[in-house]
This record gives structure tokens, sequence and C-alpha cells, in this order.
């Protein structure tokens, strides 16, 4: 079960290297302020909270913007949410650099989205009195309390599975060895 494990991993990180490969035809501008993703059937908001309102919100706050965007119908749908911990990871680049004030920077997001600051994005993922916030700066995970000014959003919609990242052919050819 190790090599199936390690056999798999091997997949993936290759996909990963395609996908950074060929990131222009993986996403597509809806030219309605949303972005389609083909690799995981994902749509996600094209700019998000920080850059509209130019600063981090709670966890609470989130929930509010979700819920004006679905009242506003962002991009004609009313489903909007805030995305699950391997959804928002799902958008993570390990490394694009881009050029702001003179200085080089790695962005780690396809620049197709709108991105400047704030860069820990809430996710769906909750315990207690704490959510999981994604930080694409570093591409890590932490547990951050759900009052604490300390995330943003970029809303999703539709339905996924991990699995749809992984060639079919790759589970089966684990299995067979």
């Amino acid at each position: 079960s190790l090599w199936l494990v390690s056999s798999l991993m091997d997949k993936v990180c290759g996909l990963f290297g395609i996908i950074q490969v060929n990131m222009t035809t993986r996403f597509t501008d809806n030219e309605n302020k949303t972005i389609s993703d083909s690799l995981t059937g994902l749509m996600w908001q094209e700019s998000y909270a920080y850059f509209e309102t130019g600063s981090n919100i709670s966890w609470y706050d989130a929930q509010e913007y979700i819920k004006k965007l679905n009242q506003h119908k962002l991009g004609g749908y009313s489903d909007w949410r805030l995305p699950g911990r391997l959804e928002i990871q799902s958008l993570y680049e390990f490394a694009l650099p881009f050029k702001s004030r003179g200085k080089t920077f790695i962005l780690h997001i396809n620049p197709i989205f709108e991105f400047s600051y704030g860069s820990c994005f809430w996710t769906s993922k909750t315990r207690f009195s704490a959510s999981l916030g994604f930080e694409f700066d570093v591409g890590d995970i932490h547990w951050y309390p759900k009052g604490s000014q300390t995330g943003t959003v970029r809303a999703v919609r539709n339905n996924w599975s991990p699995q749809q990242m992984i060639e079919p052919s790759w589970t089966r050819e684990a299995l067979r060895a």
C-alpha cells in the first residue's frame, strides 16, 4: 500500500507539472467576473474580498460577503460558497514570478485571477470557534479564530471530487502492481 501511495503521488506531482506548463488552457475567463477551471470543473470568483474592500475580514464577515455575492448573482449564479481546503489548494501554483514596484515577487496563483495583498483565504472547514485558512504566500494552511480579521474570500461554486485531478488509468495501474 505504501507503493500505491508513492506511485499516486508521483503521478499527481507529474500532473501538477503539466498544469504549470498548460495553465493558460486550464482557466477560462468567462467575461462575467468569474473564472472556470477545466481541470476541476469549479467556477471561481475572479476578484476577491481583500481586493474589493482593502482589508482582511473575519470568517463571519466572509459568510456575509458570500451572501451578498449570491444576492447580486455574481456571474448570474446564486450558489456561491467558501471553498473547501482542497478546492482552494487546487489553485496554488508553485512559482510564478512577477514584478511590482521594481521588485520581483513569486505569485502562487494563476495571473488570470485578481490578486494583490491579503494572501490568507478562508475555507469552509471549521472546528469549534476556528476555521482553516490557506496562505498563498507560503502554501500553508492554519487554524485561525473565526472572529479574527485574518483572511479574505475567493468564492467558488459547483461541486468536485479530488479524484477528478487524478488520471483514472493511474489508479488502475497502481492497483495491478
